[in-house]
């Protein structure tokens, strides 16, 4: 079978298969409100022993609060969402796969809303203009505040709106995240754009969708380089 270039959008890969592994997604994680059962629920929670020294009110350590967490799995969107950037333990290996210790923060780029055409490349494009504020060597005081974000490289954000001349395509929001180490296929961040789960309301808190939720094709790719 022949791909249409014209169709071609991100890594290669047609815009027809990035829509077609979404709605896998969307499909094998059903529709809200979800219900889990204890196992399943159990897997989604944490307790990562790391969070009770975070301040109190950071957005990481609301966002893995048992009631922040069930809210977003079972209401919340599946969208695409691109690595900003994320602690750089997580492109190697943990030493092991026993725990919570190994999950480790990161921050992601996305649009909340499920109805809205946003491709792969146009979350790419805003990723890149968000990183690129890291080096630059000034920034006007629209931007300043993004800078300082990104290259403390300890603030937590949630539900952050990208200024609309790093995102003129889409209505792109930025928010901290948690990798599980047990949710990402191979329990490395081999790939920097993957489906989250996105909560339906503001804040936007979002997390990666379990790999258990990601069709076989899509594990393929994300897994070939790792």
């Amino acid at each position: 079978m022949h791909t249409n270039p014209i169709d071609i959008d991100f890594d290669g890969i047609s815009r027809t298969q990035w829509d077609s592994w979404l709605t896998e997604c969307r499909d094998q994680f059903y529709e809200a409100p979800r219900d889990f059962g204890i196992a399943v629920e159990r897997m989604l929670l944490v307790n990562p022993p790391w969070i009770t020294r975070l301040r109190f009110g950071d957005a990481l350590a609301r966002l893995v609060q048992n009631r922040t967490l069930r809210q977003l799995f079972r209401t919340g969107h599946i969208v695409w969402g691109h690595v900003i950037q994320a602690n750089d333990e997580l492109f190697t290996p943990a030493p092991s796969t026993d725990s919570y210790t190994y999950d480790r923060a990161g921050e992601i780029v996305f649009v909340p809303d499920a109805g809205e055409v946003v491709t792969p490349s146009i979350l790419a494009a805003v990723a890149g203009g968000l990183v690129e504020l890291r080096f630059a060597s000034e920034v006007d005081t629209e931007l300043e505040p993004w800078a300082d974000y990104l290259n403390a490289e300890t603030t937590r954000v949630v539900g952050w709106r990208v200024p609309g001349r790093l995102s003129p395509s889409a209505d792109c929001f930025v928010s901290t995240t948690l990798f599980r180490r047990d949710h990402l296929p191979e329990g490395v961040l081999c790939r920097s754009l993957l489906p989250v789960v996105v909560a339906a309301q503001p804040p936007y808190f979002a997390m990666p969708l379990p790999r258990w939720y990601w069709p076989s094709t899509l594990l393929e790719w994300w897994s070939k380089n790792a």
